[in-house]
């Protein structure tokens, strides 16, 4: 849930990772079942995987491995009655660390999860307020994208834009959706707001493909790559699918694939609204992975003109 600054009464969102969080007498500390699918794995065998090379990389760097991965069987986890434990890791900060840098999460998800983590371990005795290491992350996100050449309104969207995400897929997480049904809604909820499929979407961008087997699929993330005025529809539709999810306490695919076509219709009338009111398609072409819209460079002077003094 979000936080409440007693002050302002203002609602600060939570990163997922920070929603999973657990703390006791011993500090702060994650479960990695609850990691797992944050971090788009499907299978307990194979991020189990990534958790070993972790604990190889925490021996290399000479730290104590017992401090940071405690591993336990829990029979709560288990969905089969009756069943044999289910192993799971009790992990620091700095093991979730080593997690995400050994997993092979890519994108925005493990540009976040590295974020957080370090963040974190440098934050810990720095912010005691969580609204602190929120806005914290958020300017750096927003600095690290204008040095990446955008703007600093494109980048400050395009931080609530990977915020509102993630608090979506964290709705999703605790559900009942599993991983490998995320990119079905994702689609569904593209399909509904922008009225053409992700693929597509990229298509028309001039993403570059790849083959999959006999399957053509684009090489990247959308979301770096839209405009303002996408980013700010992509991320209404994050906020209104949670929050139909959260409202009607939604569980299981069927009834969160209603909520999610409902937010798209929603985004949807107002994407035609826009395209009405402006005279043209809100879809661009552009891409702004090859034509960002100003940052640091944007204010560098033209070629032909001198530098002051």
């Amino acid at each position: 849930m979000p936080n409440e600054n007693e002050n302002t009464n203002e609602i600060v969102p939570q990163s997922p990772f920070e929603q999973i969080r657990h703390t006791d007498e011993a500090g702060d500390y994650w479960l990695a079942r609850e990691l797992m699918p944050l971090l788009e794995y499907n299978k307990w065998q194979d991020f189990d995987m990534a958790v070993q090379r972790a604990i190889e990389d925490c021996a290399k760097s000479g730290r104590t491995i017992g401090e940071h991965f405690e591993v336990f069987t829990d029979v709560r986890k288990n969905p089969k009655a009756g069943g044999r434990p289910m192993k799971d890791y009790r992990l620091t900060r700095y093991a979730c660390r080593l997690v995400v840098m050994a997993s092979r999460t890519q994108g925005d998800v493990a540009a976040q999860a590295r974020t957080y983590f370090s963040d974190k371990v440098e934050e810990a005795e720095t912010f005691s307020d969580p609204k602190e290491a929120f806005l914290a992350w958020r300017e750096r996100a927003i600095l690290a994208f204008v040095a990446e050449g955008y703007s600093v309104e494109w980048a400050k969207q395009r931080a609530d834009d990977i915020l509102t995400r993630n608090a979506l897929t964290h709705e999703w997480s605790v559900r009942g959706i599993k991983p490998k049904e995320y990119p079905i809604l994702t689609n569904r909820l593209h399909m509904g707001s922008f009225g053409l499929s992700i693929d597509d979407h990229k298509g028309f961008k001039g993403f570059a493909v790849t083959y999959r087997g006999k399957k053509l699929v684009y090489k990247g993330d959308l979301p770096p790559a839209m405009t303002m005025t996408e980013l700010a529809l992509n991320t209404l539709a994050n906020t209104i699918a949670r929050e139909l999810h959260v409202r009607n306490d939604s569980f299981g695919f069927h009834e969160i694939a209603g909520d999610v076509n409902v937010a798209g219709q929603i985004v949807g009338d107002t994407r035609r609204q826009i395209e009405a009111a402006t005279g043209r398609p809100v879809v661009s072409s552009r891409n702004m992975l090859k034509e960002p819209d100003g940052g640091l460079w944007g204010q560098l002077p033209a070629p032909d003109k001198p530098l002051d003094d």
